[in-house]
């Protein structure tokens, strides 16, 4: 089932919707094999409690929160308070359970939405694959039943397939190098990465602290305005379509379209089309400073840097043999960087982010393919060297967003039952309002 959040809102606000029918909706969903591998943890009798008290509210009358009763699922990432927060491990599942929520989770709660349950993750947030040897492989719905299945994305991988499978109506993921909007892309929906500095980082469990951001994931742009509104402290307001005609859309040409799947190649060109029919001036543009430095190829990177330190003194413990292997190879890689290399990359990253700004200040966004690949199959990622390979493709476009900390959200540009693709638009650093009303001008086109 697709759910949209706005006609959730009125439908619960007139009576033509109860909190507990769409809650039950909702867990006959998870109920499935696929909701077994997309959460870690369902909160069954809560969840209900909590929707029978909400429809009590509206039978007597009394004022309620805008989105009082929508079940809302999140990345284990985020502090529920009184749960553990495991960040996808085994390592973490005896600390001491948190004594308050995230903050973006205390708003989202403020506006109405009722937690149904945390969702499955890469351990630790550090991989583009969404797998999880402890709690399973959140699979994609593209060709979940054949030949054991793709994988969702990561890292947020459960969040997205609480999505597309309709266990909930809202998700939050974390996104450091694409982990909201490589999950989006591999299971068809829309997803978000915010720039940073506009979500507050308290009560959420780190990767990179440089480059860290709670975003939201759902079945439309309007949705994901919502949330974006309502967690950076709003009122979870929607932004208005801009017209598509006159708007100037600028495609980096690189290494950003090397390599792309035919899917890939043939969805994304096809959209590109509808949205020059639209009227939007599309141009191709040479960031030659991006070329040189490809970030999410670099060995000595401030996420990997900062992984590590976080990491540092469990993985030099017997405490090493319970990480994922694979996951933790990629932190200690982190391991052999320099403190003046790392400092260095601070330079590095303002200098590029000026760089950038002054050769795209003429284009509105900036668009290219959300991922040159569609979803792996799971049977071909049995080892460590396939895992690395393909989270790096997964990985590859959508890492520039957060070296630039450019607000970006990824759309579905697939036609039906093909491969999933997905189409991202990047707007300029803290222009995420403006990026949002652009992208719901351009959706309609986009997945017409």
């Amino acid at each position: 089932m697709t759910f949209y959040l706005s006609k959730l809102s009125k439908a619960l606000a007139v009576g033509d919707l109860t909190a507990r029918a769409l809650t039950e909706t909702c867990l006959e969903a998870i109920t499935s094999e696929d909701g077994e591998r997309a959460f870690i943890e369902v909160y069954t009798d809560r969840v209900r409690v909590e929707a029978d008290q909400i429809d009590q509210v509206r039978q007597e009358g009394r004022a309620l929160p805008p989105f009082a009763g929508i079940p809302l699922s999140v990345k284990d990432l985020f502090d529920v308070r009184g749960e553990v927060t495991r960040a996808g491990s085994i390592i973490l599942a005896d600390h001491t359970a948190a004594t308050s929520d995230a903050v973006v989770v205390s708003r989202l709660k403020a506006a109405g939405f009722i937690l149904i349950g945390r969702t499955n993750m890469t351990e630790f947030a550090f991989s583009g694959l969404g797998m999880n040897p402890h709690y399973g492989d959140p699979r994609s719905p593209f060709e979940r039943d054949k030949d054991g299945g793709r994988v969702a994305g990561g890292s947020s991988s459960g969040s997205a397939v609480s999505i597309s499978d309709g266990m909930a109506p809202a998700t939050i993921g974390s996104d450091t190098g694409g982990s909201t909007r490589t999950p989006a892309a591999f299971c068809g929906i829309v997803g978000l990465k915010p720039s940073s500095t506009r979500m507050p980082g308290d009560g959420v469990y780190p990767l990179s602290t440089s480059f860290d951001a709670a975003g939201p994931m759902s079945n439309s742009v309007d949705c994901a305005a919502i949330m974006d509104s309502i967690m950076t402290g709003g009122v979870g307001a929607a932004e208005t379509s801009f017209p598509l005609a006159g708007l100037r859309l600028g495609m980096p040409v690189g290494y950003l379209f090397d390599g792309l799947d035919d899917a890939v190649a043939t969805s994304f060109d096809e959209a590109v089309q509808r949205l020059s029919a639209a009227g939007a001036t599309i141009s191709e543009i040479r960031l030659d400073v991006i070329e040189e430095l490809r970030p999410a190829n670099n060995p000595k990177s401030i996420v990997a840097a900062e992984a590590f330190a976080l990491h540092r003194e469990r993985l030099l413990s017997d405490a090493q043999g319970k990480y994922d292997p694979f996951v933790a190879s990629r932190i200690k890689s982190g391991g052999d960087i320099l403190a003046a290399d790392y400092i260095n990359q601070f330079a590095i990253r303002r200098q590029t982010m000026r760089l950038v700004q002054q050769q795209t200040r003429f284009f509105d966004v900036l668009l290219m393919p959300t991922s040159p690949i569609i979803p792996p199959k799971i049977k071909a990622l049995s080892t460590i060297d396939a895992k690395l390979k393909m989270s790096g493709m997964a990985l590859r476009n959508t890492a520039l967003a957060n070296f630039l900390d450019n607000p970006t959200i990824t759309i579905p540009c697939h036609k039906p039952g093909t491969a999933p693709v997905g189409l991202s638009l990047m707007g300029l650093h803290k222009h995420d309002r403006r990026l949002l009303a652009i992208a719901a001008g351009a959706e309609a086109t986009i997945r017409g």
